[in-house]
């Protein structure tokens, strides 16, 4: 099984922030093994994120993901991912291998974790490594 990982990227070459308007993604597919493949993915004037929500569309290749990595996004737009079973985390990380390499080592540091379907409070790090993100890398 793979998991499938959206990265914020509107310059194409960096993780980047404002989530919810970013036309830009790197979507990785790792797979159980850690290996991973990436494509990009663009989308139209009136399909970010902030569009998707205020139609209320039911789809969204973002919603299709299993954990989505940026630089900044609001509240609102974090737990309406939750909702379609899409963690969120806001990470400090510029570089999309980097990012990507350190989440399958375990290693990768989020400012928050936040987008789990859990019923408290995120305002901690839960300390999940690699196993923990269900990126199929982790040892159990």
């Amino acid at each position: 099984m793979s998991t499938k990982i959206a990265i914020s990227s509107q310059d194409k070459k960096t993780i980047t922030g404002h989530a919810g308007k970013c036309k830009n993604f790197v979507i990785y597919t790792v797979d159980t093994e850690g290996n991973y493949t990436t494509k990009p993915l663009k989308l139209n004037k009136g399909e970010a994120l902030h569009d998707s929500f205020q139609n209320n569309d039911e789809t969204h290749p973002i919603f299709d993901m299993d954990i989505f990595l940026t630089q900044s996004i609001g509240q609102g737009a974090i737990e309406k991912l939750a909702t379609k079973d899409v963690r969120t985390y806001i990470i400090e990380e510029t570089d999309p291998e980097t990012a990507i390499n350190k989440l399958i080592a375990g290693t990768l540091k989020a400012l928050s974790n936040v987008g789990h379907h859990h019923d408290h409070e995120h305002g901690h790090d839960h300390g999940h490594g690699h196993a923990g993100c269900n990126c199929g890398g982790g040892h159990h």
